[in-house]
C-alpha cells in the first residue's frame, strides 16, 4: 500500500479514474437486477457547442443525484445523448461553405446534408468527451442523437398519426420569418428586445376630400400593403367616418375605414392601419373583416413588386425613401421619440418579418389542457413550485405550433405531393406511386421539423418507442428532469405534451428547475461583457471536483448562482483539507487495519456517530428534496469541522499509539465521509477510497467507490453511548481559549499557559494544548483571577491565559465592562419575558423551559464578569 502523495494530482486521477469506471461498466444500467429502477435523461446538449457553466451545473447536479440514487441500491440509469441542433449546426457549416467560397445552394442539397453529418461526425464527440471530463456516470451503452434511425422513426410516427387525427395540417398563416436564416420560427424561438425608435403620425386624407384621419406606426414601410384604417366601434369620434374611403397615399389605391374591437380607442388616435400581410393582429382583423391581403415585404426582406415604384428595396432602405416622399408630399403629420419593442431571431439576431406562409402546423390545445392538469393535480411536481404560475399561464394561452422548418439539416416532413395531381400524401415511407392518379412523380416536402419536435420525444424515444421494449416498459416514466427554467416552454412543457399523448402517462414525475450561473457581481456572462467563466478552463485550473463542489454548494433552487474564483478556491481548499486528513489517517495506519476490525469508541467517537448520523439523515432527507445547496453544506461542515478541525485533532494521539480497535474507528468514519461525498466529488474520493480504503475492504466488497453503497444506514452509526455534551463543551473550552489569544494580540503561535475551573474536560488536555498551542492546562476549582492573567467567562466556569509581561491591564478591564454591558443587555428582555404571568401561563411548557436555562445561563456569566471586575 503506497504512500499518498502530499497534494491530490486532479489531471492525473480524471484521466484514469473515468477509464475504470467505463472498464468496470460502472455506469450501465443493470435491467436483469431484481433492483427498483431510477431513471433520467440528459438534457441533449447541441452537437455544435462546448461545455458552458450552464451545461457544467445542470450536468453535476445530474450526477450529484444519479451516482447517490446508485449507491441507494436503485437501478439508476443516465441516459446520454445529443442534439443535432437544426439552425444552429446549418449556421455553423454554412459558415465554412461562405469561407471557402461556396454555399449550400450550390452544393446541392443531397451533398449538403452529406457535409453537415461529416462535420457531425467529426465533433459530436467533443461535447462527449467534456461530459467524461466533469465526471458524467451516464450510461454510455445507450447514448442517443436526435436524428438516429430509431429516434426518426418515432418523429416520423407522430407525425403520420397527428396528420391523420387532424392535429396536424398544413395551411396558410402569419409566422415569424428569419430572412438571414431563410426559415420560419415558433413564437419561443423570438426574442423581443426595446429600442430606442420613432413613432410616425401619416395623414390619409378621405376620399370625399372632407378631411383626414391620422394613423401611427413605428413600420412606416408597412403602409404600403395597408387595406383599411381601423377604429373602435364606440368610438363616437369617428362612428360617422366607418364605411367611407381613404386615399393611401403614394399607391393610388383607396381603403376603407372600418370598426373593430382588437383597436384601443386611447392609444394614438384612436385611428389604426391595418396591414394584414404584416402584423399577426392585423392578419386576424383581416380574416375577421375579410380584408384583401397586400404582401409589400417579401422573403428575402426586400420590397416585392406590390410595393410599386419601391419595388426591389431592402425594407430598410424602403423606409427612408417612404419617410421622404410622404414627407415631401404632406403625409407626414408628426415623428416623437418612441421606445417600442422589436421581435428578434433568438439564432441569427436578425430582424423579424411577420408573414402570412405556407407552413406546417400542429394543434396541441387538447395536450396543453392534459400537460396543465398534470401539474394541478400533482402527477408533475416542480421545485421551486412558483413556475406552475408560469406554466399555467402559457398553457392557458397557448397558440397552434409552427413546426416546419426552411432548412435542410433536420428530420424531413414525410409529406409528398403528386407531381401530376397535386394529391398530397403523408405516410410513414415514401410511396411508389400516386394514391389518386397513379403516377411515380411524387415531390417530399423540402422542409423539416422544428428542433424541438423530436426534443420532445425524448424521455420515451431514448427506450425505442413506438415499439413497446422492455426498456420502454422498465424505465419509463422517468424519475425526474433537471433542466434551466428557461426552456420551461421550448422544452418541459412539450415533453409533457407528448408523453401523455403518445404513451397516456407523464414523462417524468418531478422537474427540478436549476439556477442559471452569472458572474462574481451576479451579471449574466456574456461575451461583450468579457465575464465568461469557462468551466474547461476552470477544470484545468482547480480541478473536476473544485467546480462540482462549488456549484453544488451554490445551487439554492430559486436563486442564481454567483460563480467566483473565492468560491472556487475555498472549494478546491476543501479538497485539499480531506485530502490532507486522509493522508494523516492512512500514515499512522498499519495493513493489519482494516474494516473487518472491531472499532472501540471513546467520548469523541460517540459524539461523531452522533453528528455523522445526524448529518446524513440531513443530506439524505436533502438530496431527496433537490436541496444540492443544503447537503453540499452539510458533508462541508461534516468533514471540515467535526471530523478534520475536531475528531482528528482529538484522536491523534490514538492514530499515533492507539488500540487496533481505536484506528480502526477512524478508518470505519473515513470510509463513510468517502461513500458520502462521493456524488459530490466523485474522482478525489475515488482517488483516497483507492490509497487508504480498497486494500482494507471485507472479502467480497466491491473496490470501486463509485459501486459501493450509501452509508446512512451504516450499523456503526447506529451505535448509542457517551456524554453527549463532552465534546461541544471542549470545543466551547477551545474556542475561548483562542479568543483570548486574538483579543489580547497573543502570537497564535506562542505557547502560553492556560486555565480553567471545567475540570470535567481535563481528558482532553493533550487535545487542547495542540490546538491552542498553550504550554500547559490547568484544571482548577480556585479563582483564576490575577495581576498577569487575562480571564473569560464561559457557560459553567472562567478560563484563563498567563500573561505575565504580555497583558494589558486598561484593556483586560474594558474587555470585562465590553462583556458586562452585553449581558445586561442580552438579560433585560428575558427578565421581561418571564416576569409575564400571562407568557408563563400560556407558552408551551419547552418554551418558557428554554427561556429559563438561557436566562440562567447569562446570570451566572454576568456574577462571574462581576466578580473579576471586582478583583482587578
Amino acid at each position: 500500500m503506497r504512500e499518498m502523495d502530499k497534494a491530490f494530482d486532479f489531471k492525473t486521477a480524471q484521466e484514469r479514474w473515468y477509464a475504470v469506471w467505463e472498464e468496470a461498466r460502472a455506469f450501465e444500467a443493470a435491467p436483469e437486477s431484481g433492483k427498483e429502477p431510477w431513471s433520467i435523461v440528459i438534457p441533449p446538449p447541441n452537437i455544435t457547442g462546448n461545455l458552458h457553466m450552464g451545461h457544467a451545473l445542470v450536468n453535476t447536479l445530474h450526477d450529484v443525484l444519479t451516482r447517490f440514487k446508485r449507491a441507494q441500491g436503485f437501478d439508476a440509469l443516465w441516459v446520454p445523448g445529443t442534439d443535432h441542433a437544426g439552425i444552429a449546426t446549418q449556421m455553423m457549416v454554412e459558415r465554412q461553405l461562405k469561407a471557402e467560397g461556396t454555399d449550400r445552394h450550390k452544393l446541392g442539397r443531397a451533398a449538403f446534408e452529406q457535409r453537415i453529418w461529416d462535420w457531425k461526425d467529426k465533433n459530436q464527440g467533443a461535447i462527449e468527451h467534456q461530459l467524461k471530463r466533469l465526471g458524467c456516470s451516464v450510461d454510455w451503452t445507450r447514448n442517443r442523437f436526435t436524428l438516429d434511425p430509431a429516434l426518426n422513426k418515432a418523429v416520423r410516427h407522430v407525425f403520420v398519426e397527428s396528420y391523420k387525427a387532424g392535429r396536424i395540417y398544413r395551411g396558410p398563416r402569419m409566422i415569424q420569418w428569419d430572412p438571414a436564416l431563410q426559415t420560419a420560427l415558433s413564437d419561443l424561438e423570438v426574442k423581443y428586445e426595446e429600442r430606442k425608435g420613432k413613432l410616425w403620425h401619416l395623414r390619409y386624407p378621405l376620399a370625399d376630400g372632407s378631411g383626414d384621419m391620422i394613423v401611427a406606426t413605428t413600420r412606416p414601410e408597412t403602409m404600403l400593403g395597408d387595406t383599411a384604417v381601423a377604429v373602435h366601434p364606440d368610438d363616437e369620434r369617428y362612428g360617422s367616418l366607418v364605411g367611407k374611403f381613404l386615399n393611401l397615399p403614394l399607391t393610388g389605391r383607396q381603403i376603407p375605414v372600418v370598426a373593430d374591437s382588437f383597436v384601443d380607442p386611447a392609444f394614438g388616435t384612436g385611428c389604426v392601419k391595418v396591414t394584414p400581410a404584416h402584423d399577426p393582429n392585423d392578419f386576424a382583423a383581416g380574416q375577421r373583416l375579410n380584408l384583401d391581403s397586400i404582401t409589400v415585404i417579401g422573403f428575402d426582406a426586400k420590397m416585392t413588386a406590390a410595393a410599386g415604384a419601391y419595388a426591389g428595396l431592402d425594407r430598410f432602405e424602403a423606409r427612408k425613401r417612404v419617410l421622404a416622399d410622404l414627407e415631401e408630399q404632406g403625409f407626414l403629420a408628426k415623428v416623437e421619440d418612441y421606445v417600442h419593442k422589436i421581435s428578434l431571431s433568438d439564432r441569427s439576431g436578425a430582424a423579424l418579418e411577420p408573414l402570412v406562409s405556407e407552413q406546417w402546423f400542429m394543434d396541441v390545445k387538447e395536450a396543453a389542457a392534459k400537460a396543465l392538469a398534470a401539474v394541478q393535480t400533482g402527477a408533475i411536481q416542480f421545485t421551486p413550485e412558483h413556475h406552475a404560475a408560469v406554466w399555467q399561464h402559457w398553457l392557458t394561452n397557448i397558440q397552434d405550433w409552427c413546426i416546419s422548418r426552411q432548412l435542410v439539416w433536420g428530420h424531413r416532413i414525410p409529406a409528398w405531393t403528386c407531381g401530376t395531381c397535386g394529391e398530397l400524401h403523408v405516410e410513414m415511407e415514401a410511396p411508389s406511386a400516386c394514391c389518386a392518379c397513379g403516377a411515380k412523380e411524387l415531390i417530399q416536402d423540402p422542409d423539416t421539423l422544428d428542433t424541438w419536435f423530436s426534443s420532445a420525444l425524448w424521455p420515451f424515444s431514448v427506450f425505442g418507442w413506438p415499439e413497446q421494449t422492455t426498456e420502454l416498459a422498465r424505465y419509463y416514466p422517468t424519475s425526474v428532469l433537471i433542466t434551466g427554467y428557461d426552456i420551461l416552454f421550448f422544452w418541459v412543457a412539450r415533453m409533457a405534451m407528448a408523453g401523455l399523448t403518445w404513451m397516456g402517462e407523464v414523462p417524468f414525475r418531478k422537474v427540478y428547475f436549476n439556477s442559471l450561473v452569472r458572474d462574481a457581481s451576479g451579471q449574466k456572462m456574456s461575451k461583450t461583457k468579457g465575464n465568461v467563466i469557462d468551466p474547461l478552463e476552470v477544470m484545468e485550473e482547480y480541478g473536476t471536483d473544485a467546480l462540482r463542489f462549488s456549484l453544488a454548494i451554490m445551487a439554492a433552487p430559486g436563486t442564481d448562482i454567483a460563480m467566483s474564483t473565492a468560491r472556487l478556491e475555498a472549494s478546491r481548499n476543501f479538497c485539499n483539507k480531506l485530502w490532507n486528513a486522509s493522508r494523516f489517517v492512512q500514515m499512522n495506519l498499519d495493513e493489519s487495519i482494516t474494516l473487518s476490525t472491531q472499532p472501540e469508541f471513546g467520548e469523541a467517537e460517540f459524539w461523531l456517530i452522533g453528528k455523522m448520523r445526524d448529518g446524513l439523515n440531513a443530506v439524505t432527507k436533502a438530496l431527496e428534496e433537490f436541496r444540492f445547496h443544503e447537503a453540499s453544506d452539510l458533508l462541508y461542515h461534516l468533514v471540515w469541522d467535526d471530523f478534520c478541525a475536531t475528531y482528528i485533532e482529538l484522536a491523534k494521539v490514538q492514530l499515533v499509539s492507539g488500540t487496533p480497535g481505536q484506528k480502526a474507528a477512524i478508518l470505519c468514519f473515513l470510509d463513510i465521509l468517502l461513500r458520502a461525498l462521493h456524488p459530490f466529488v466523485p474522482f478525489l474520493t475515488e482517488e483516497i477510497h483507492e490509497q487508504v480504503i480498497a486494500a482494507r475492504l471485507p472479502r467480497g466488497e466491491n473496490p470501486l467507490l463509485a459501486l459501493r453503497s450509501w452509508p446512512v444506514d451504516e450499523p456503526i452509526l447506529q451505535t448509542q453511548g457517551g456524554d453527549s455534551t463532552l465534546i461541544p463543551r471542549f470545543q466551547e473550552l477551545l474556542s475561548a481559549f483562542l479568543r483570548l489569544k486574538a483579543d489580547q494580540g497573543v502570537d497564535p503561535a506562542k505557547r502560553v499557559p492556560a486555565f480553567t475551573t471545567l475540570v470535567e474536560l481535563e481528558p482532553f488536555t493533550e487535545a487542547l494544548k495542540s490546538i491552542a498551542r498553550l504550554e500547559s492546562v490547568t484544571f482548577t476549582q480556585g479563582d483564576l483571577s490575577s495581576p498577569t492573567r487575562s480571564v473569560a467567562v464561559l457557560a459553567g466556569g472562567t478560563v484563563a491565559l498567563e500573561l505575565a509581561g504580555l497583558k494589558d491591564p486598561a484593556a483586560e478591564q474594558a474587555k470585562l465592562e465590553k462583556e458586562l454591558i452585553k449581558l445586561e443587555k442580552e438579560l433585560e428582555p428575558l427578565r421581561a419575558r418571564l416576569a409575564d404571568d400571562s407568557f408563563i401561563t400560556k407558552a408551551p411548557e419547552a418554551a418558557v423551559s428554554k427561556l429559563r436555562g438561557q436566562a440562567e445561563d447569562r446570570e451566572q456569566r454576568l456574577a462571574h464578569v462581576k466578580a473579576l471586575l471586582q478583583g482587578q
